[in-house]
């Protein structure tokens, strides 16, 4: 179609205006909730540009050969929750390293959307 903007420049261009035209007016709560309300944007834009380059599919493989190597599980369900799963019902061990490096990928995943920075330090 003509002229169809994505969505992300969508949003990313109303957190913008938000951001450079609405907030500096503002004071208090109005400022708060305005600036809650941008930092929600920008997450559901980084989330939506995780999906456009497949990394959500990329970390449920991750977590399914995980599980599948210790014949946990199901193929499908959700990998996160069958991982949730096993852990809580300790049939996994927390020393594991495998273990630990499939947690700090869904980790390291989780915070490139709500907490790029963290990532940086």
């Amino acid at each position: 179609m003509i002229n169809q903007p994505e969505t992300a420049d969508l949003l990313t261009e109303a957190r913008r205006v938000l951001l450079d035209s609405v907030t500096p007016e503002l004071s208090g709560e109005r400022k708060y909730q305005t600036l809650m309300v941008a930092n929600a944007m920008g997450m559901a834009i980084r989330e939506f540009e995780q999906r456009e380059q497949g990394e959500p599919e990329q970390t449920d493989r991750t977590v399914r050969a995980f599980l599948a190597e210790r014949s946990l599980g199901d193929t499908v369900g959700e990998p996160e929750a069958e991982l949730a799963l096993a852990i809580r019902e300790r049939r996994l061990d927390g020393a594991d390293p495998a273990l630990r490096a499939v947690l700090r990928t869904l980790t390291e995943a989780r915070l490139r959307i709500n907490n790029p920075g963290f990532l940086k330090r």
